[in-house]
């Protein structure tokens, strides 16, 4: 029956646009909100400062950028490289027309509400032509410091009196929409299925589902909210800098489905959940426990999550 569910939501609303929380959600796994900056004997400065706001997945996700594409009025464009596909927007006029509106209106949860923040702020300093003066030129370098992964060695070397800017807290609601849920997992959570030994069943193996969603230990807050607006799971260690978000048991798998089923995973990643559906289909008939079962079911789990990038 959850199969049956399932398949008639995918063929109802293949066509339909993205939920404008979904886009959030997926842009908090996946997106990245990126500032280059250059020499360049063009700028007075120089320097050249780039910025662009970027989504790269698998190739196989290209119908996916190409939907993100579409629901931001078709700004930026999509470059293939290799098995690589990248959606990037570069237009100042793009970036603050459109992207900058949309994560102001839906904003992100994520440590990247910090970074959306400080791209914004060089957005404003762009606009206003302050890259093209030094001291411009130096409040963008304190910006990007803060950014993502900072300053690099070499501009480092050039602005060796960058001062980083402080981040704010970020702001995360208790209870999380559940579209941004859905966009979170399309892009973060595995759909895992462990088959292990146990005597218990004359074939001596059992199956468990488990949806995993590991984050830095920078984003515990978000988990827990996550946690507390699904009401199930638990969160773990992972690493030493990580920690892992894991729902299991029939009874939340099955509940955690049927919130999927109405607001969607989508991409590559919503065939897993759909043979994911399928194995959780199994286990509620009790098919699991069956020889034919079992084989069928390592057979689904041999398609699933890395294989199904790298299998033709």
């Amino acid at each position: 029956m959850l199969l049956y569910y399932f398949n008639m939501k995918i063929m109802n609303n293949a066509k339909c646009k993205l939920n404008s929380n979904w886009v959030t959600g997926f842009v908090d796994a996946e997106g990245c909100f990126y500032v280059r900056i250059y020499r360049s004997k063009k700028h007075k400065t120089g320097w050249g400062v780039h910025l662009s706001f970027e989504i790269g997945l698998n190739s196989r996700d290209e119908d996916l950028l190409l939907q993100i594409k579409s629901f931001f009025n078709y700004a930026g464009n999509i470059y293939k490289n290799k098995n690589v596909v990248h959606y990037q927007v570069r237009s100042i006029n793009e970036l603050t027309k459109i992207i900058i509106p949309h994560f102001e209106k839906y904003p992100l949860l994520t440590q990247k509400q910090n970074d959306f923040a400080i791209f914004k702020n060089i957005i404003e300093l762009m606009n206003k032509s302050e890259h093209l003066t030094k001291e411009g030129l130096i409040k963008i370098i304190n910006l990007k410091a803060s950014l993502n992964w900072g300053l690099s060695d070499k501009l480092k070397s050039y602005f060796p009196e960058a001062i980083k800017i402080k981040r704010p807290i970020i702001k995360i609601p208790y209870n999380i929409n559940y579209n941004w849920i859905a966009g979170f997992f399309s892009g973060e959570s595995c759909f895992f299925i462990n088959i292990y030994k146990n005597n218990q069943y004359k074939i001596g193996y059992s199956v468990k589902l488990q949806v995993r969603t590991t984050q830095h230990s920078k984003e515990k807050l978000l988990l827990n909210n996550i946690m507390y607006t699904l009401g199930c799971g638990t969160i773990n260690k992972h690493g030493k800098y990580s920690l892992v978000y894991i729902i299991s048991g029939s009874r939340n798998i099955n509940k955690l489905i049927l919130l999927f089923i109405k607001y969607e995973i989508k991409g590559v990643k919503y065939l897993d959940f759909k043979d994911f559906c399928k194995v959780a289909e199994f286990i509620n008939k009790r098919i699991h426990i069956t020889i034919e079962g079992l084989k069928e079911i390592i057979n689904i789990k041999s398609m699933m999550n890395k294989a199904r990038y790298i299998t033709p």
